[in-house]
């Protein structure tokens, strides 16, 4: 037994009338349930079920255990905190499971707790978005526990545990008893074939409308995931991507073909361009080879030339040595009276350099000369100096000993004693005075301040009360007045509005009960009846930042609690769409906007909140016929005619029928009236006015009284002031006499030790002085030595030039002579130099070919290294040619190829581009075609195994489809759509609920939410006995059914989900009919809730409850 807590929500599991098992009890916050444990039994049930069957649950063999749970089966619910829970314990049975109980007592949250506690996403609920949302309101967490039915070769059952975190909205999970993660949670789902996510196993509430509204395609796979083996699943996924590969490459291919074909046309477009740039091509080659073979030309030709000059240079050289060896006797003359002269031009030279270094000497000299007359001066300068300086000090030395004297004598002359206690009580008593006068001087100006900010307060005051009187003879002004009143924060934020409209970008509006107003006074109440109070009171931007810009002041500086919209959309967008004869034909006399002026973009905005475009005003009432004609249409939502106002509400999920109507009375409006002016009011004012003035008459007589006593105050401080500068300058003298009497000693220690400073410092001047005469001596010494030297270089210098003169008249002598022995010899001379020019020439000719051909040689080089092929080729065209020769041939060419005409200058490069291109494509589509080839075999293979399953799977399923609406004298069936695209594979429902229609399709338009219902309970009761997940949730599917349809489903359900070996069922009511079929394999899950709820669970037990009402039943 499980323990039991006090709470105020029970549930209860009931197998049969004849139960006198105890049911466990959990708790909840409001309405307490009564639980059952799973393994209570009836004193008359059949002994436990212990069995193997097959084609069951999971797809796969399944062992069920004694109490008949298969694998994965939920033996135990409980939760801590969790939605309206404060703590509850669920113990279903192992087939059926049917929760009962009142709307909103928390069947729904028996499913929350399954889905969330199993490790699913709130999405596939329907609801919440966030799991923190399912947290028991004023609660920090929630816990939810889940225990699992153990497969056979699990040791014990699985326990799963996770709590949810409501601030940190996250989940911490347990799996028995150990910490864990939620993939390990739902790889464990997986192993289970638990799929909350599929809507065929496991249908919330709040999900009931998307299965008649899934696809057929999402049918069919929702359908495999809920009654088919795994494998079938995996072939559909295959066929489906081979599918898409096929599509793939079969869209590539076609594509590639048709470009192939698209090229393969162009290629035959371009053939004569192509030959004619291949023409070119060749006469372009022929040209290169041509100009390769230039160099080669150009290397044979600068060889030939190199060895020719040689040639000549050599034969040259041999004439020259003839005639030097013919003409040696007469030369010789010349030769020796040549070197005579050579070596007299070497005399000069060098005595020249002589001269030279004299010169420089004698410039050293003179340079020391300069030196000297400037350390002369420089030297007396100092003396002067020296002097000045030892004069000033012999002066400075008299005045330190008259001041030694003057102190001597101020020594002996004692001044008046100094009591420096007695003058600084006398200033202190002064200050303190001072202070004092001080402080109430402050303490009058704090009271000036105090006036005048009350002053200005008043002033204020008064002008406000002034405008607000003056207010009172407008309708604004009213209007402000009345906002001021009930809404201060508006009126607040209003008039920093006004003060502030220039820092937005485009204007910003106030409330619409100030800016608006009604054209037509008779239909104020209807508009306003239309708006809410924050519809009068909004401000309005025009744009986003303007928006942030306002919120900000309104919200964050001024701490406003007002109400701020944007509009970013014209008001020509909300214009009326129907005309005026249209709304008079339907008994309304005009849209509310019609009626309403201000600015366009606050009707905008109020378009754009309240729908005033679509909503109609009218003084009388309209007739019924129009009001029918009015909802059925789709124009106008709300309209206010006489004193009520109408608003229309359309479901279009349920159909064109779907329409709900609210109304209520028309109450007299608070703006955009005529009120007239309150006298009482009026007076009310002034009688403040003249309160306000009252005292502002009164504050501004104290502030004359306090300027008086200021007044008072600074003529005190001044005779203050003036006896305390008297008492600080007495002090001050008495206080320096006495100071310098003191420091006489002192002054006088100093005085001596300058005097013997300065007496010492007068000697050092003296001795300088003695020191800067030796140094002038010195001086004139080094001049004088200097002098000296000059003058001894200047008789070098005449010598030097002496000699130098002699020697220079002997090299004009040898020169004359050589010259006329050349004159002698003049013709044999210039034979020589002939010869030896012709060597020369000859020689730099043979130099400059032997260049040429070098760098030919390097270009036949790389030439060759580049393709050592065309070696013959460009051999043979140079051969016994020379480089005009080539150069001719390639102009020629040249010429030839300018001759040929061609449209398209790159025809031949996309003519081999393109070749390349089709060879390319043509590959690709033969490897396209093998991979097609391939693919169809491996579908078709695929295929041959999928479809004949499938085929078997759906006819099972459409037969227990059709026999379960034969049961109700409908008729149902379930079709395969077979498509070539593997994705567009799907499920048709198809349903037929009267005898005169013929099968229609399962649809949300289609059918009523009844018939939806029935279909989809019939559906999923279908795939019962095939069904792959352990359990099976239906939450509240009745809905909208009939009570016979409900009392025949019910049948139906329970013989399916009763039957042996088949998955467990939940299904979640919140109502139920008497008399309906029970089986011992079902269990009922009661809720009971209310006010009356004993605290202790223990005390509401429906089985005992059965129990008493037997034995009396009996007894009577």
């Amino acid at each position: 037994m499980s323990s039991r807590l006090p709470g105020r929500r029970r549930r209860r599991g009931l197998e049969d009338d004849d139960s006198d098992a105890r049911s466990d009890a959990s708790e909840g916050p409001k309405r307490p349930r009564l639980g059952r444990r799973a393994n209570d039994s009836d004193d008359d049930q059949k002994p436990p079920r212990n069995g193997v069957h097959t084609n069951g649950v999971n797809g796969t063999t399944s062992r069920l255990d004694q109490d008949g749970f298969s694998p994965g089966a939920i033996r135990r619910v409980k939760v801590e905190n969790f939605v309206t829970y404060e703590m509850a314990e669920f113990f279903p049975g192992p087939n059926l499971n049917m929760v009962i109980g009142p709307n909103g007592t928390g069947k729904s949250s028996l499913v929350c707790a399954i889905c969330l506690g199993l490790g699913f996403s709130p999405k596939h609920l329907g609801r919440a978005g966030n799991v923190k949302e399912f947290v028991k309101h004023g609660k920090s967490s929630a816990v939810i526990e889940i225990e699992l039915q153990r497969r056979p070769e699990d040791r014990s059952h699985h326990v799963i545990r996770v709590q949810i975190d409501r601030e940190r909205n996250s989940q911490k999970w347990w799996l028995n008893g150990k910490d864990t993660t939620h993939k390990t949670i739902q790889v464990l789902m997986r192993d289970l074939k638990i799929q909350v996510d599929n809507l065929c196993q496991f249908l919330p509430q709040d999900r009931v409308v998307e299965f008649a509204s899934a696809t057929p395609v999402d049918l069919l796979h929702e359908t495999l995931r809920a009654a088919a083996p795994q494998e079938m699943l995996d072939w559909q996924k295959s066929l489906q991507d081979l599918h898409k590969d096929q599509k793939e490459l079969q869209r590539g291919s076609d594509s590639a073909g048709d470009h192939l074909k698209q090229l393969e046309e162009r290629q035959s477009d371009m053939q004569q361009d192509v030959d004619r740039l291949r023409e070119i091509e060749e006469a372009q080659q022929y040209i290169a080879d041509l100009t390769d073979a230039r160099a080669v030309a150009d290397y044979l030709e600068s060889k030939a030339l190199y060895k020719e000059k040689k040639k000549l240079e050599r034969l040259a050289q041999k004439n020259l040595q003839k005639l030097e060896q013919e003409a040696a006797p007469s030369l010789q003359a010349v030769n020796q009276k040549q070197e005579y002269h050579e070596k007299v031009v070497t005399v000069v030279r060098k005595r020249k350099d002589v001269l030279r270094r004299t010169e420089a000497a004698a410039d050293a000299a003179l340079n020391r000369i300069e030196d000297a007359d400037e350390q002369i001066k420089t030297v007396e300068a100092n003396m002067e100096t020296n002097r000045k300086g030892f004069e000033a000090k012999k002066q400075e030395l008299g005045k330190i000993r008259s001041k030694i004297g003057a102190l001597e004598n101020q020594k002996k002359n004692k001044p008046p004693e100094f009591n420096p206690q007695e003058h600084n009580t006398q200033i202190r008593e002064k200050e303190h005075q001072l202070r004092e006068l001080e402080a109430e001087q402050r303490q009058a100006e704090g009271k000036i301040r105090e006036i005048k900010e009350q002053g200005h307060a008043k002033i204020q005051a008064k002008n406000t009360l002034i405008r607000e009187l003056e207010g009172l003879d407008s309708q604004q002004g009213q209007v402000i007045n009345f906002i001021q009143k009930k809404w201060p924060d508006v009126a607040k934020g209003y008039l920093w509005l006004q003060e502030n409209a220039n820092m937005f970008e485009k204007e910003v509006f106030g409330p619409p009960a100030l800016c608006c107003s009604v054209k037509d006074d008779r239909y104020s109440d209807q508009i306003q009846a239309l708006l809410h109070n924050d519809d009068f009171l909004c401000f309005t931007a025009q744009t986003r930042d303007d928006h942030k810009k306002l919120s900000h002041h309104l919200y964050k500086e001024l701490s406003l609690s007002v109400n701020v919209r944007s509009i970013l959309r014209p008001l020509d967008d909300f214009r009326p769409r129907m005309s005026r004869d249209e709304l008079n034909a339907l008994g309304i006399d005009a849209f509310a906007l019609d009626m309403l002026a201000g600015p366009e973009p606050v009707l905008a905005m109020l378009c754009n909140e309240k729908k005033l475009n679509a909503a109609g005003i009218a003084l009388n009432d309209v007739s019924d016929a129009q009001y029918e004609r009015i909802a059925q249409g789709e124009v106008i939502n709300s309209w206010a005619t006489g004193r009520q106002l109408y608003r229309v509400s359309r479901r279009k999920d349920l159909g064109p029928g779907a329409v709900s109507t609210m109304t209520r009375g028309i109450q007299q409006g608070m703006f955009w009236t005529d009120q007239p002016v309150d006298e009482a009011e009026k007076n009310e004012i002034r009688r403040k006015i003249s309160e306000v003035e009252a005292e502002w008459d009164i504050l501004k007589a104290k502030n004359t009284e306090v300027r008086e006593q200021m007044a008072g105050f600074t003529n005190s401080k001044k005779e203050i002031n003036d006896d305390l500068k008297t008492l600080r300058e007495r002090k001050n003298e008495l206080q320096k006499a006495h100071n310098a009497y003191q420091a006489i000693p002192v002054k006088l220690d100093t005085e001596k030790r300058a005097l013997d400073q300065k007496r010492s410092e007068v000697e050092e001047a003296r001795a300088a002085n003695a020191q800067l005469s030796f140094d002038l001596d010195n001086a004139h010494v080094d001049k004088a030595k200097a002098t000296l030297q000059h003058h001894a270089a200047i008789v070098a210098i005449r010598t030097a030039q002496d000699v130098l003169l002699e020697a220079q008249i002997r090299e004009i002598e040898a020169r004359s002579d050589v010259q006329g022995l050349k004159a002698r010899n003049t013709e044999l001379v210039q034979m020589l130099e002939e010869e030896k020019h012709n060597i020369a020439s000859f020689s730099e000719e043979s130099q400059r070919a032997r260049r040429r051909a070098e760098e030919a040689q390097s270009k036949v080089i790389e030439i060759f290294a580049r393709d050592e092929t065309r070696k013959d080729l460009l051999e043979s065209l140079a051969k016994d040619r020379t480089v005009e020769d080539i150069d001719n041939d390639i102009v020629a060419k040249q010429g030839s190829i300018e001759l040929i005409q061609v449209a398209n200058p790159g025809a031949l490069r996309e003519f081999e581009k393109r070749a390349r291109e089709i060879e390319k494509l043509r590959s690709k589509m033969e490897s396209s075609t093998a991979k097609l080839d391939h693919l169809n075999r491996q579908i078709t293979k695929i295929r041959e195994k999928w479809e004949p399953k499938l085929d078997e799977l759906v006819g099972k399923i459409s037969d227990a489809f059709s026999y379960n609406f034969e049961q109700i004298n409908c008729a149902g069936e379930i079709r395969i759509h077979k498509d070539e695209d593997f994705d567009q594979w799907a499920l048709d429902i198809m349903v037929k609920f009267r005898e005169n229609e013929t099968l229609q399709q399962l649809n949300q338009h289609r059918q009523s939410g009844g018939e939806r219902a029935v279909s989809t309970i019939f559906y999923l009761m279908a795939l019962q006995s095939m069904a792959q997940s352990p359990f099976r949730v239906v939450d509240e599917i009745n809905q909208g059914m009939d009570p016979r349809n409900e009392r025949m489903v019910h049948e139906r359900m329970v013989e399916i989900a009763c039957r042996e070996h088949t998955s467990q069922y939940f299904l979640i009511t919140p109502k139920l009919l008497t008399g309906l079929r029970y089986d011992p394999r079902m269990r009922v899950l009661c809720i009971a809730s209310g006010t009356h709820m004993p605290k202790d669970g223990k005390k509401l037990d429906f089985a005992r409850c059965l129990k008493i009402h037997k034995r009396i039943a009996a007894g009577g």
